[in-house]
C-alpha cells in the first residue's frame, strides 16, 4: 500500500496486470481468495493513517510490528464476512455449525477456511455447542492447530485448544494414526469418561485439513 495524493493505491502481486476499481460491485471471481484478503487486508492500514492531509500519513499512536498486521486481520476478516450477513447465515443453516457449514461460508464469501472460521469464533462466542472444529495442518507425523471455533459445550469435556499447538499435546489421547489418514473418522474416550466422535476432511490436497470433534 502506498500513500498517494487523494489516497492510497494498493498493489497485488499477479501475473497479468490489470486495475481494479473499488467503487464499482467487484465482478465475481475478478480476484482469488488470497488476493481478497490481501487487498482487504491493506485497506485496513488506512485506517491508521492521517487523511486530512494532503498525502495521508500514519498516526503517531498506532499498534506496531505484529499486533498491527494482528488488528488489519481481523478487519480484512470483518470486510470480507460482515456479522450481520454470518448471523443471517448461521439462522438459515438451522443447526450446529459444523464442518460442511465453514466450507460453506469460505466458499459463498469467497474467502479461507481459517477467516471462516475465525469470523465464526468472534460472531459465535457464547455459543453452547458441543462441537469444536479445527483448521490444522500435517507436520511431521503431528498436527499445528492453526484456527478454530470451539463449542463452549464442550469445556467440561476437553480443555480449549490453543492456536499454534500440536493435537497430540492437546489432547493426548488422540489417535495418532487419523492424523496421517486422508478422510478419516472414529471415536476416542476422554479422562472424563465421554467420547469424543471425530472427523477429518481434506482440503484442497495440501496438508490442510478440518478436524471436527463432538461429544457422543
Amino acid at each position: 500500500m502506498v500513500p498517494v495524493e487523494g489516497g492510497f493505491e494498493v498493489y497485488l502481486r499477479d501475473q497479468v496486470e490489470k486495475d481494479v476499481d473499488v467503487s464499482k460491485e467487484e465482478a465475481r471471481d475478478e480476484l482469488p481468495v488470497r488476493q481478497r484478503f490481501s487487498l482487504a487486508h491493506e485497506i485496513a492500514h488506512t485506517r491508521f493513517y492521517k487523511l486530512s492531509d494532503a498525502v495521508p500519513s500514519p498516526y503517531d499512536m498506532k499498534p506496531n510490528g505484529p499486533q498491527l498486521e494482528d488488528d488489519c486481520d481481523r478487519m480484512a476478516g470483518c470486510m470480507l464476512v460482515p456479522t450481520y450477513l454470518l448471523k443471517q447465515k448461521i439462522r438459515d443453516y438451522g443447526k450446529e455449525i459444523d464442518g460442511n457449514f465453514v466450507r460453506l461460508v469460505a466458499s459463498e464469501f469467497r474467502t479461507s477456511a481459517t477467516v471462516a472460521l475465525e469470523r465464526l469464533r468472534v460472531v459465535e462466542a457464547s455459543n453452547s455447542f458441543e462441537r469444536c472444529i479445527l483448521l490444522a495442518k500435517r507436520i511431521n507425523g503431528d498436527a499445528e492447530i492453526q484456527s478454530l471455533f470451539f463449542g463452549l459445550g464442550l469445556s467440561p469435556v476437553l480443555p480449549r485448544p490453543e492456536k499454534y499447538a500440536r493435537i497430540t499435546e492437546w489432547l493426548p489421547n488422540f489417535p495418532r494414526h487419523a492424523l496421517n489418514q486422508r478422510e478419516d473418522s472414529g471415536s476416542f474416550a476422554t479422562k472424563r469418561g465421554r467420547t469424543i466422535t471425530f472427523t477429518t476432511t481434506e482440503l484442497g490436497g495440501s496438508d490442510r485439513f478440518l478436524l471436527e470433534l463432538q461429544a457422543a
